[in-house]
């Protein structure tokens, strides 16, 4: 007849316990990494235009009668971020001119997404300037009317002279649609009439799904 000692025993609650600890450490690892998973971005881009404009390219509404004359290109003339930036000009005949920067983005078709949406926005609307109005907006279509833009903040730095970088943060709310696409926009509304010219620089985009209790 097998006898087990009190020493054998020991043995066994000793081992019991060791790998009760190894499935805590287990367990503790995965939750670790299901956290990970819901506040790490899905995507993560940056941009700087210190080559080329990296995919954005420009587009307004309400640019009819009078006409209205704009421009999208790389500048060197000023940025806040390495030597070059994307720059809007808009002489604002209409008084009401909307222009931008917009960009299509792949991301998981159908899904909703928080995008978190940072730049500088260079600008000579200091005070005792009217200011203009940002765009800053995620869309699952691109804008074709005024009516679909996100209007943000005014365009003022409040202070300064010249052109003075201003950090803009936003955090925005789109759908992307059936083939996974999202459009992002930033730019500026023409709430005067006038001509005016701002710098964007140093983009940067996260983009978290959306748990689908949210």
């Amino acid at each position: 007849m097998e006898r087990h000692t009190s020493l054998d025993r020991e043995d066994t609650l000793l081992r019991y316990r060791l790998y009760t600890l190894v499935l805590i450490a287990l367990l503790s690892v995965a939750c670790d990494r299901v956290g990970e998973i819901v506040i790490v971005p899905e995507f993560d881009f940056t941009y700087s235009f210190e080559n080329d404009l990296e995919g954005w390219y420009g587009s307004g509404v309400d640019l009819g009668t009078p006409a209205v004359e704009w421009s999208m290109t790389r500048s060197s003339e000023h940025s806040s971020l390495g030597s070059a930036s994307a720059a809007l000009t808009l002489d604002n005949a209409s008084g009401a001119a909307k222009v931008w920067l917009e960009r299509e983005f792949d991301v998981q078709p159908e899904r909703a997404y928080d995008v978190q949406l940072s730049f500088d926005l260079g600008t000579s609307d200091h005070s005792g300037t009217e200011p203009w109005r940002v765009l800053a907006g995620a869309h699952t279509t691109p804008p074709t009317e005024a009516a679909d833009l996100a209007i943000q903040d005014p365009t003022s730095s409040g202070a300064g002279s010249g052109v003075t970088f201003v950090q803009k943060n936003y955090t925005l709310r789109a759908t992307a649609d059936e083939e996974g696409h999202l459009y992002l926009v930033v730019g500026v509304w023409g709430t005067s009439l006038g001509a005016r010219g701002y710098f964007v620089d140093n983009v940067h985009v996260f983009f978290t799904r959306v748990s689908p209790s949210s």
